[in-house]
């Protein structure tokens, strides 16, 4: 009897360890499966805010005026390779190359953000850049003129005159509107605005009074006083053309000069103008022609008076000679 009842209590333990274990087993976590609290939360429906861009800083005046100097230096050689030019095409070649860098530095300027004392006048240096085409082509319609104000060839020293003296005049204009817009604190222009040309000799060129620059022929005993009243002329002495003179005599406003050895009767020519032209002996510009309505009797001395001329002579204009 002791026997059998020592069995029975030991699988009545064993039994009971079975039960709680799967207790146990119960109450754990799953090392396999999911629970509601370990899920990752449902992404969110809104879109993530963009990162805001941080603003332009703005250029202090010493470092505007650094970028205003760094304009100039980029310029300045297109501006002294456009002045140096010797030929037109060299001139044309130069000005665009300089029209492409004022476009260029426009551009860069643009991108800067100005000190607060300048940002109203920042956007008026800009217009100022653009002005410049404008402006180049309005300073050049004169230079493209290949004749003078008389019609005749216009030299080459002159054309590029003319034209050097537009394109930096309309530079000029631009340095003096950026410096007007920046007022005095900042400048611009000293650096790379070019000096004036000279002018060529032929501007303003005059005459000696009484030059006697054409002779032909032998001389004679007539002689002509001349007393001009108006502006410088070229008076002529002819037989028939004044093309084939006998003389020609340069006589200045308001001077008397004579002409003598005059060979044979003769015909009296003149023409006045400006900017005389010493190589070619000629007037280049406002230029006139005129006759004397008389023939001259080459025996005698005469006495002239222009343009008022003495007696009852009379004058009248004529072709170009």
């Amino acid at each position: 009897m002791r026997r059998s009842l020592a069995v029975a209590v030991g699988v009545t333990v064993l039994a009971c360890a079975g039960c709680s274990s799967k207790a146990d087993s119960a109450d754990a976590p799953s090392t396999t499966g999911t629970t509601t609290s370990s899920k990752a939360p449902p992404p969110s429906s809104a879109a993530p805010k963009p990162t805001p861009k941080p603003s332009p800083v703005a250029l202090s005046v010493p470092m505007y005026q650094r970028a205003l100097t760094n304009v100039e230096k980029v310029l300045k050689p297109s501006v002294a390779r456009l002045m140096n030019a010797r030929t037109i095409a060299a001139f044309d070649a130069a000005r665009g190359q300089l029209a492409a860098a004022v476009v260029l530095e426009r551009t860069e300027l643009a991108k800067i953000t100005p000190p607060r004392g300048l940002v109203s006048a920042h956007p008026a240096v800009l217009d100022a850049f653009d002005a410049y085409a404008g402006n180049v082509s309005t300073e050049l319609s004169k230079a493209g003129e290949t004749k003078t104000g008389c019609g005749l060839p216009k030299a080459l020293d002159v054309r590029l005159y003319e034209a050097k003296s537009g394109v930096r005049f309309a530079y000029a204009e631009l340095a003096q509107s950026v410096q007007k817009s920046i007022g005095k604190g900042v400048k611009f222009g000293a650096l790379s605005v070019p000096a004036k040309l000279p002018q060529p000799a032929v501007f303003g060129g005059r005459g000696e009074n009484g030059d006697v620059f054409q002779r032909s022929g032998s001389r004679g005993s007539g002689s002509l006083r001349v007393t001009n009243a108006g502006s410088d002329i070229v008076v002529v002495v002819t037989a028939s053309n004044p093309r084939k003179p006998i003389a020609s005599m340069y006589v200045r406003a308001n001077k008397s000069a004579t002409l003598t050895g005059i060979r044979g009767d003769y015909w009296v020519y003149y023409k006045s103008g400006s900017n005389w032209d010493a190589k070619n002996n000629r007037f280049t510009e406002n230029c006139s022609y005129a006759k004397l309505d008389r023939f001259l009797d080459g025996s005698f001395t005469w006495s002239l008076t222009l343009k008022s001329v003495a007696g009852n002579t009379t004058e009248s204009e004529t072709e170009a000679f």
